[in-house]
């Protein structure tokens, strides 16, 4: 889309027509006053004098020999060109300004015009007045919020479209052999349909919690509640879903944490926390801790599994991020659940950690303020 300026006057000529006129406004005053001025006093010093003492004209002049006569239109000639030599200036003086402060404005323009056309990389370096440059200022800025979300929405698009081909590939070639003879359907093979059937719809759940996540728009019944028996409920519900040989811990000394939070959100956080750990916990152990750490109640999820990469740490919350794709698309993960363990917190007043050391297991929890107690 290009910028059009339509019957609007250029700011430039705004400029130098303003300029101009207060020169010319100017010139034409003083020009008059000078005159009129000059008159008066030369009339007076005529009047002094005894040969034109009682000479006046018609019109109230005073009747001025050749030489008077010259010296004034002298004075007329010099106040006229003056006159001119100040609107040449006033000129030169206004074309110069108006391009200056015209030219900055002129760039941004162009460079908006390209970042129109799709160049979502495009900024501007602009040295010019200090209301120009802050208005570079907001256009860079706005630009990169515009570069962010377009890299993110792509990365969305490729993602979720990542997320959807293994699961829709594997139920159409089931089917394909189902309808061909190649593959009988029995028992077995209606069970595997029915488990990619719902891993895709789980995904799709999950991908459209998420938008409402992200966009603020959750609803939330708040209630006070004592978190460490949330943690014990979802640490009993976690223990059959555990492989043979791995146990889960429960931690909570200094009890009761109240909290004003919903409920089955913060059920929903630990659900996600836990099915992460036991994940990538084969052996040994996933622990829950919940401390209390200033006004906040603070929940660990300890496991003994691979740890986290150093570099992969800050990435963990955002959506889709696994850490080792290969591994996380075999055990069922998507990167999702810790997205969506992320807004929830936030949406309470809390926060979100990560801590952990390559092959010492991972900490991952997060933060809940505290109730108040009454009276």
């Amino acid at each position: 889309m290009r910028l059009r300026a339509g019957s609007r006057t250029p700011l430039v000529a705004q400029v130098f027509g303003s300029i101009l006129l207060v020169t010319l406004g100017s010139v034409l005053a003083t020009g008059l006053l000078v005159r009129m001025a000059l008159s008066d006093q030369f009339e007076q010093y005529l009047s002094g004098l005894p040969s034109h003492a009682g000479r006046r004209s018609g019109m109230g002049r005073m009747l001025l020999g050749a030489a008077e006569q010259t010296f004034i239109a002298q004075v007329d000639l010099w106040i006229l060109i003056s006159a001119l030599g100040s609107i040449v200036l006033a000129i030169v003086v206004a074309i110069f300004v108006a391009r200056r402060i015209s030219r900055p404005i002129v760039r941004l323009t162009s460079e908006v015009e390209e970042f129109a056309r799709g160049d979502l990389e495009r900024r501007v370096d602009i040295d010019g007045p200090a209301e120009v440059s802050e208005l570079a200022d907001a256009f860079n800025g706005m630009a990169d919020s515009l570069s962010q979300a377009e890299v993110t929405r792509r990365r969305l698009v490729a993602d979720v479209a990542h997320e959807l081909r293994n699961p829709v590939a594997a139920l159409r070639a089931q089917l394909e052999g189902v309808a061909e003879g190649v593959i009988v359907m029995d028992g077995v093979r209606a069970d595997s349909l029915v488990d990619d059937v719902l891993h895709l719809s789980r995904l799709v759940t999950d991908l459209q919690e998420l938008s409402i996540a992200e966009a603020g728009r959750l609803v939330y019944t708040r209630a006070p509640f004592d978190l460490a028996q949330i943690v014990q409920a979802e640490a009993d519900r976690m223990r059959p879903l555990m492989t043979e040989g791995a146990e889960v811990i429960v931690t909570a000394d200094g009890g009761p944490f109240m909290v004003d939070a919903d409920e089955h959100r913060i059920a929903q956080v630990l659900r996600n926390l836990l099915s992460n750990a036991s994940r990538h916990t084969v052996s040994g152990s996933v622990t829950i801790r919940v401390a209390r750490v200033g006004t906040s109640a603070r929940v660990e999820v300890i496991d003994t599994g691979e740890g986290i990469d150093e570099a992969d740490l800050p990435h963990i919350f955002e959506r889709f991020y696994r850490a080792d794709t290969a591994r996380a698309s075999d055990t069922g993960g998507a990167g999702i659940g810790l997205a969506i363990t992320r807004a929830i917190v936030q949406d309470h007043g809390g926060t979100v950690f990560a801590q952990s050391e390559p092959g010492s297991g991972a900490t991952v929890g997060f933060e809940l303020p505290l109730t108040r107690p009454e009276g």
